[in-house]
């Protein structure tokens, strides 16, 4: 059984990862916190909470976390993702409601009390993330394997022309999280945009499979497909979440994985949120991180589509 925690910036994609760790056969999604990012806070912690309602046979607990990032100020992107973060559609609210607990002290306990057990997916600003190991010095010893939506390894931003959003909204604590000794493992921009899209073709026919699950996705990711045609030039929406968990799930999904040693530029406001990847080894530091270099689309898109019709 692979027992997850989502640290989650709820809207678009980080809904369809949710979905992914709902309804995979062996996985237990134990909890998830919620953090600063895509859209008003408020709104992510209930759209993490519609999801959960929706697509969950147990009850998942969602803990409220940081409401905005350690030191810098940011914006939303709500103009990927809508107003809402959910494509317009504007959900009825769900009856469950979020748990009183703050997110890092439940992150904190659920992993020390679990030594070993609990990996955590951080699809998110890294705040929460952060905040849990400057708390407890055991919380890093104790997580079995972080897994970072996150920076790039060869390519873009996508909200400067240095940065990928999550590394940018809060670099300070991505470069705490870098410097833990965790050693997550990262899945960059570059792996969403190379490996995760689906084009818009496939979401008419997804529309077609007549399902919960496939008209959610259709729904939520309407406004995304708008977006990306409009800037990026893609036929379709992206899927760096979603991949994510795929690659947790699925190791075999991370085609080629590499250990390299990560920084990320938290001083100048040009490259704020640049993810610095040392890939020829020139400054001689130990790997801290493994990155993902290659992913395989297909079983990514085998996995999704089975997500997808299930229900």
């Amino acid at each position: 059984m692979l027992r997850l925690v989502i640290d989650t910036d709820t809207a678009g994609d980080d809904t369809i990862s949710l979905l992914m760790a709902l309804k995979w056969p062996g996985v237990r999604l134990e909890a998830v916190t919620v953090v600063c990012g895509n859209v008003e806070f408020s709104q992510q912690v209930e759209n993490a909470l519609y999801t959960v309602e929706n697509f969950s046979s147990y009850h998942v607990p969602v803990y409220p976390g940081c409401s905005r990032p350690l030191l810098k100020t940011w914006k939303y992107a709500d103009y990927v993702h809508g107003k809402d973060g959910m494509g317009e559609n504007y959900f009825p609210k769900a009856r469950q409601r979020p748990e009183r607990k703050h997110a890092v002290q439940a992150l904190i306990e659920l992993v020390n009390s679990n030594p070993g057990e609990i990996s955590i997916i951080a699809q998110g600003p890294l705040t929460n993330i952060a905040t849990a190991i400057m708390l407890d010095r055991e919380f890093v010893k104790n997580v079995k394997r972080l897994y970072v939506m996150g920076g790039y390894a060869d390519g873009f931003g996508n909200v400067t022309p240095a940065a990928e959003y999550n590394f940018w909204v809060d670099p300070d604590a991505a470069k705490i999280v870098l410097h833990s000794g965790v050693k997550p493992l990262i899945v960059g921009w570059d792996i969403a945009v190379k490996y995760s899209v689906v084009e818009e073709a496939m979401h008419r026919e997804i529309a077609s499979w007549g399902t919960k699950a496939a008209d959610f996705f259709v729904k939520v990711n309407r406004k995304v497909v708008e977006f990306e045609k409009r800037t990026m030039g893609l036929a379709g929406s992206t899927h760096p979440d979603t991949i994510t968990t795929a690659i947790a799930i699925e190791p075999r999904v991370a085609r080629r994985v590499e250990p390299r040693y990560v920084d990320v530029e938290n001083g100048s406001e040009l490259t704020r949120g640049m993810s610095v990847v040392d890939h020829l080894g020139v400054l001689g530091r130990e790997a801290n991180a493994d990155v993902c270099y290659e992913a395989d689309g297909k079983l990514f898109r085998e996995m999704l589509f089975k997500v997808l019709r299930s229900g």
